[in-house]
């Protein structure tokens, strides 16, 4: 399971609360420290004079009613009890309890070895603490009588746990919410811009962004800004090229044959109309490839299932072997007059080289792939790449006898990557060629 959040709002919400637990967490523990440090000098000075006091008074109370004033000196948090020994608790002292004698013995102004004292769990550090004596304390008064004071403390910690708890929950609340709709807000900017190079990318006309938010994002949307203005322009300068120059090869085109008509009827003519004849068909599919280039279709929300069986259907009628077999109706935010043109492209060469063509329509969720299957001979290995080159018609199994001007696949590729696809092929073991169009369905 992913823990960290993948959007940006979603990143920034979970530092915002990470700190604050953080933050949370170090003033908890500081609040302990200081705690212990606090009730480590109320207790030594409130026992120190506590003791003190109830020491004086036993010297004015006649030795048979001591154990009487004792018992009304004692509270509930301080009792006091008289023994005739310390007590085994105060055997073996740890370094903590040995100062806290020295100083006790200090405030009290009486011989330390008159004392003795023991942490007990309410005054414990760490796991240790818990509501119980803070402190016990033994000293002597009398040869052989010793007065007994045990100083309990509540525990505050569980108590200061809920509330620090209750705090940090109302705090998380508004921060979150403060914190959703400030980023939601500066983030809106960067959303717009991933959606519109997006669209540009599928080939889609997008107006210039508006330049609003912080500064490194409004620098990075004129940057988009710019970049679509300027691979536009780049894109309809090369098109009014191209264009210009397949349409000027005609008028030269046209006076060869001229030409050829006052010259002698042999092999060279006819070889030199047949090139000629190459040439003209050349011009005419550059021409009509650039006119559609330069048209733009909206993209819409089609059914990409009825569009292929339709295609198919217009095969079929014509008396073409043409199998379609989809996996599933499924709808596909594209341009359809463009995708039927890289479809019958490819489904034209699949009948030109394996004479029929069968049609699969998948879906994964991510992306609908359009397979063209055939079974004609295949493309070498080595010249799979060279078959999206304008032009190139690998003689082995692509020649000059089945016509065409070796523009076809590179339509195709071109409508494919203008819909952010990938356009793919794979000889098949049983034979025949597989192409495979995956046509993703971001933007829907």
């Amino acid at each position: 399971m992913r823990m960290w959040p993948r959007s940006l709002s979603g990143r920034i919400v979970a530092l915002t609360l990470l700190a604050l637990v953080v933050s949370q967490l170090v003033s908890f523990f500081l609040f302990m420290h200081e705690r212990d440090r606090f009730l480590e000098r109320v207790i030594l000075g409130n026992m120190a004079d506590n003791v003190a006091a109830a020491m004086r008074t036993l010297e004015f109370v006649p030795e048979g009613e001591r154990a009487d004033a004792v018992a009304a000196l004692s509270t509930r948090d301080l009792r006091y009890r008289l023994a005739r020994r310390p007590g085994r608790a105060f055997a073996g002292g740890s370094n903590a309890a040995n100062r806290f004698t020295r100083d006790m013995a200090a405030k009290m102004d009486i011989d330390a070895a008159r004392l003795r004292v023991t942490i007990g769990p309410g005054l414990a550090r760490g796991p240790n603490r818990r509501a119980g004596d803070a402190l016990r304390m033994a000293v002597q008064i009398d040869e052989g009588l010793w007065l007994q004071a045990r100083q309990r403390v509540f525990d505050p910690t569980r108590h200061w746990a809920r509330s620090s708890l209750m705090t940090l929950a109302v705090s998380a609340v508004l921060m979150v919410l403060i914190v959703v709709l400030t980023s939601r807000r500066i983030t809106a900017p960067l959303r717009e811009l991933a959606s519109a190079a997006e669209r540009f990318g599928r080939g889609e006309e997008v107006a210039p962004l508006p330049e609003y938010g912080a500064e490194d994002i409004r620098r990075s949307v004129a940057a988009f800004n710019r970049m679509r203005e300027r691979l536009a322009r780049f894109v309809a300068d090369r098109t009014r090229m191209v264009a210009a120059i397949a349409h000027d090869l005609r008028t030269p085109i046209t006076a060869l044959r001229l030409r050829l008509e006052f010259l002698p009827d042999d092999d060279n003519t006819r070889s030199m109309a047949a090139t000629l004849e190459d040439m003209a068909r050349m011009s005419e599919a550059s021409l009509t490839f650039m006119r559609e280039e330069a048209a733009t279709e909206a993209t819409r929300n089609v059914d990409l299932s009825a569009l292929v069986d339709a295609l198919c259907e217009d095969y079929r009628a014509a008396g073409a072997a043409v199998v379609f077999e989809p996996d599933a109706r499924l709808a596909l935010v594209c341009r359809p007059a463009a995708i039927r043109r890289a479809l019958r492209n490819v489904i034209d060469n699949a009948l030109a080289y394996g004479k029929r063509a069968r049609l699969l329509l998948t879906d994964d969720g991510q992306a609908a792939t359009i397979q063209v299957i055939d079974n004609g001979p295949g493309i070498d290995e080595a010249q799979m790449g060279r078959v999206f080159d304008p032009f190139v018609r690998l003689e082995s199994s692509r020649s000059r006898d089945t016509g065409g001007t070796g523009l076809g696949l590179s339509i195709a590729r071109s409508v494919v990557q203008g819909h952010g696809g990938e356009i793919t092929l794979q000889n098949r073991a049983e034979g025949g060629l597989s192409v495979s169009i995956r046509l993703p369905r971001t933007g829907e």
